[in-house]
């Protein structure tokens, strides 16, 4: 025998301001301290709490390693699949390391910020 089971999902924001069980029309993913959340929504609450989330992740600072941060306004940070991000000392040939190397009297560096590098730029790159 056949059976047919049908889902409602009602408006939360509805049902828990006056017990109406008005269907849900859209679905609001977000996430808060941590946890991921879903609201269901009427056509009524949607307007509203889409704005009044974009209004605040407008006002929020990104999560510096955060999984969830992507924002137009948020700048892009290197990631594996894209590769690390270039820094002027990785943009030197060999030969220009060596150099580098010499005069900043770094033979064993492994980080080397980009403002030691225009210093010696600025030095005539000896």
């Amino acid at each position: 025998m056949p059976v047919r089971t049908v889902v409602e999902e009602f408006c939360d924001v509805c049902f828990n301001e006056n017990d109406r069980e008005t269907v849900a029309t859209d679905r609001l993913p977000f996430a808060w301290q941590g946890r991921d959340f879903l609201l269901l929504v009427c056509d009524q609450h949607v307007g509203p709490i889409r704005d009044e989330l974009q209004r605040l992740s407008g006002l929020a600072s990104p999560q510096t390693g955060s999984r969830r941060a992507s924002s137009a306004a948020r700048q892009p940070r290197a990631t594996a699949a894209r590769g690390p991000a270039k820094t002027l000392f990785s943009q030197l040939d060999d030969a220009e390391k060596g150099r580098f190397r010499k005069w900043a009297s770094m033979p064993n560096a492994r980080r080397i910020s980009d403002s030691r590098v225009q210093e010696w730029s600025a030095a005539g790159r000896p």
